[in-house]
């Protein structure tokens, strides 16, 4: 799948195209129609403005999915011809049934309910006729095969996905302004940090925003990630249980939560369990600062600033990497500097354990599946369509390990 330019889209079909609006306002159209004089119950009739409402609404949400958005109040108020007053009453008795969700600055929406009888009905999963997918120029192939899984789940049943792929976020925030609303927008971000401002700019053109990716914290968003933390307590016990005393954590030259965490934990590690760990070295990979970019040079250089001048050797028998996708560059760095995996040094990758250019098929490689992030997302947009006022999730990915030839006893 091509990464586009900066600031070129890619659709599977026109994002100008209303999601729902035109099936709701034929269906509102209709609702004209009504009878303005309702019957209740004991054949007594009650023709107060709230009540022509509610029974207009009733009617019409009866006849929309969970998920579409009703008119304004101000359209309502016009079509009906009453007050403000009437509107609202009958909008508070159909929240309290369960029936519609309204969220401030965004509007109303049916949440479930057959509202002739007042009999609830299970909710259904909302249509997704748009979505929207953002991700750095600099993204890996985890990044593309998440892509890849939900464009050809959403193109068999018609949806519109469109995907941009941006260098730079001020440019990025010029395009958004210009481009209409979606269903729902998935946010692709690993090791960069998310302005705020961009947040809010997302959530103010969509029902559905998702970051893929723990890279934003205290705000009330959406987002699936790893625990890069438990893949770095598989990768430890391993080594632990080969013998290994002495490790080394190479990263990325980042601040991102997910980085910043792991270098944190592997640190305390090294401080708190010192008789297991006789050495506990992290390294940054200075320039580094995205997965896709080449290692060597700079793994080469922070290596041999460690090697003894007498041995050559390393401070470490074990190494492991996190956030590098270059898996093959590191193994030309240490092939020329001398060292055998796993002769001289074992190695262990942070990574996605179905992601192939992150292991080669030789590494050992602890961390989480780019199909359960894929279908973790599309869960939570639905569940965030269906039910738009529940707290916001974060849901964190199963981690295994996949051990290879690239570790061995010590």
């Amino acid at each position: 799948m091509p990464i586009l330019p900066r600031g070129m889209i890619k659709a599977g079909g026109s994002p100008d195209t209303p999601n729902c609006t035109s099936r709701v306002q034929n269906v509102f159209q209709q609702d004209l129609e009504v009878e303005r004089t309702i019957r209740w119950p004991g054949n007594a009739v009650r023709n107060t403005p709230s009540n022509l409402v509610l029974a207009a609404l009733r009617d019409q949400i009866s006849r929309l999915d969970g998920g579409d958005r009703l008119p304004t109040v101000r359209e309502l108020m016009s079509a009906h011809r009453v007050g403000q007053g009437a509107v609202q009453e009958a909008l508070t008795h159909l929240r309290e049934e369960g029936l519609i969700s309204s969220q401030v600055g965004r509007g109303t929406y049916v949440l479930k309910g057959n509202a002739r009888t007042g009999r609830p009905e299970p909710a259904r999963s909302p249509r997704l006729d748009s979505l929207l997918i953002l991700s750095n120029a600099s993204l890996n192939e985890r990044c593309v095969l998440v892509q890849n899984h939900i464009l050809g789940e959403l193109m068999k049943s018609g949806s519109k996905v469109v995907q941009i792929a941006y260098h730079d976020t001020e440019h990025l925030l010029e395009i958004l302004t210009s481009i209409p609303n979606f269903d729902a927008v998935i946010l692709q971000s690993h090791y960069e940090s998310i302005p705020i401002r961009l947040l809010h700019l997302l959530q103010s053109k969509t029902r559905a925003l998702v970051v893929d990716g723990h890279t934003v914290s205290g705000v009330d968003i959406d987002r699936i990630g790893t625990d890069w933390e438990e893949a770095l307590d598989i990768a430890l016990e391993h080594l632990s249980a080969l013998g290994h005393r002495s490790v080394g954590l190479v990263a990325l030259d980042s601040t991102a939560q997910p980085i910043a965490s792991v270098m944190r934990a592997f640190e305390r590690i090294g401080r708190r369990d010192a008789e297991r760990w006789r050495e506990a070295r992290p390294i940054v990979l200075r320039g580094v600062h995205h997965p896709t970019l080449s290692v060597s040079a700079a793994l080469g250089e922070a290596l041999g600033a460690l090697r003894a001048e007498e041995t050559g050797k390393l401070p470490f028998t074990a190494l492991v990497t996190l956030g590098i996708s270059d898996v093959l560059g590191m193994r030309q760095c240490l092939g020329e500097m001398g060292i055998a995996i796993p002769r001289d040094l074992s190695v262990f990758v942070l990574g996605h354990h179905d992601v192939p250019t992150e292991h080669l098929g030789v590494m050992s490689i602890a961390g989480s599946s780019h199909l359960q992030a894929a279908q973790e997302l599309m869960k939570t947009i639905h569940r965030r369509l269906l039910s738009p006022n529940e707290p916001p999730q974060i849901i964190y990915l199963d981690c295994v390990a996949a051990i290879r030839e690239s570790t061995d006893k010590l």
